[in-house]
């Protein structure tokens, strides 16, 4: 039985005046979408929209690009828009409904897809396939222990890879088992830290927010949960209140900035489960020794299942033979379009032939 996500994701582009023109990205219902990458013709990464989808300027851009983890690429003219407002179109994602069997490991394959800048200027592509296996007892409460395939599938099945960004597609399996919402509701350790609660704001959405500021929202709508979060302040305010002055000194120095999002689909009972993970995406952005670097990182459920040992370890030989190699840009290609992953963007795409392999320089 085959069960269509539509995840919702909208682009809205405004006018507001000589000096700048504004953008700001919202769903069907109107609801805010951050992390929407906006381009200009020749690929050059303008900016992506903060947690409430505002970017405050798209530089004098006569077209952009629109791109997102959950909806299908746009190139738009700005001066055709009226009130600045754009709708992308829905990716549907159709993964198998999960049928919970008397098997030890929770398979989730993952593919990651990351972008490097150097202030506009894309200098590093990763994406590849990650294969986990989750070993999770009493009925997903407790801590999870993760078995790796790592072999050709991790290492080599990457176009320009770069230690930071297969670190980061790494660090983000690891945690996809468990939603943000559920450890700042369940997890009295992580509140502590992160001195973060939630406070309801309609009948489906609710406020993050620390004692100082909101940095985040939840919203459950449509049979999707969906997390947005400024990971920068949350991070800053714990390193403050906490007495980790060394931390704090060093990312303010670098102006770290940290915007995270993800999505789960809900069960039949409205409860977030960790076999219904869809995706997320992770924009970090601080001062370099080279200039201002964006990091921006997508993740996506490919597949999913129960299996045991010996089924993984099967999975995992038949990736590692099947892309033991760097993968080209069609091969990527090939394995999107065979798991429904939505394209990258035209402009992304010219931007990354115009990089050589491995080095990330122009050619």
């Amino acid at each position: 039985m085959k069960k269509t996500l539509a995840i919702l994701a909208v682009a809205i582009l405004t006018a507001v005046c000589v000096q700048a023109q504004k953008i700001q990205t919202v769903d069907t219902d109107g609801n805010a979408i951050p992390l929407v990458s906006v381009m200009s013709e020749d690929g050059v990464l303008i900016g992506t929209t903060d947690l409430n989808g505002i970017l405050a300027d798209v530089k004098g851009a006569s077209k952009v690009g629109v791109t997102h983890v959950a909806f299908k690429p746009q190139l738009v003219s700005v001066a055709s828009l009226t009130d600045g407002r754009i709708i992308m179109e829905e990716v549907d994602y159709d993964l198998d409904e999960i049928v919970v069997k008397p098997k030890p490991y929770l398979y989730i394959e993952f593919y990651f897809r990351g972008f490097s800048y150097i202030g506009d200027s894309l200098r590093t592509y990763a994406a590849g396939i990650i294969p986990v296996a989750y070993e999770i007892q009493n009925k997903y409460n407790s801590k999870t222990r993760s078995i790796w395939s790592y072999g050709g599938a991790a290492n080599k099945a990457l176009s320009w890879n770069t230690i930071s960004l297969l670190s980061n597609a790494e660090k983000g399996v690891k945690g996809a088992v468990k939603a943000i919402e559920t450890l700042i509701r369940d997890s009295e350790k992580f509140k502590d830290y992160y001195k973060v609660s939630m406070e309801q704001d309609g009948e489906n959405r609710w406020i993050v927010r620390n004692p100082e500021e909101v940095i985040g929202s939840f919203l459950h709508d449509d049979g999707l949960y969906r997390a947005t979060l400024d990971g920068g302040k949350m991070q800053l305010y714990a390193n403050k209140v906490n007495g980790e002055d060394r931390q704090k000194k060093a990312r303010e120095n670098r102006n770290y900035d940290f915007q995270y999002s993800e999505v789960f689909a809900l069960d039949e009972d409205g409860k977030i489960q960790p076999f219904n993970y869809v995706m997320e995406v992770a924009k970090w952005e601080y001062n370099s020794s080279k200039g201002r670097r964006i990091e921006i990182l997508y993740l996506y459920a490919a597949d999913r299942g129960y299996m045991d040992e010996a089924e993984f370890k099967a999975r995992s030989k038949e990736l590692n033979k099947g892309y033991a190699g760097d993968m080209s840009l069609e091969e990527l290609a090939e394995y999107e379009r065979a798991h429904n992953i939505p394209a990258l963007a035209p402009t992304q795409l010219k931007a990354i032939q115009g990089l050589t392999k491995q080095t990330g320089k122009k050619k």
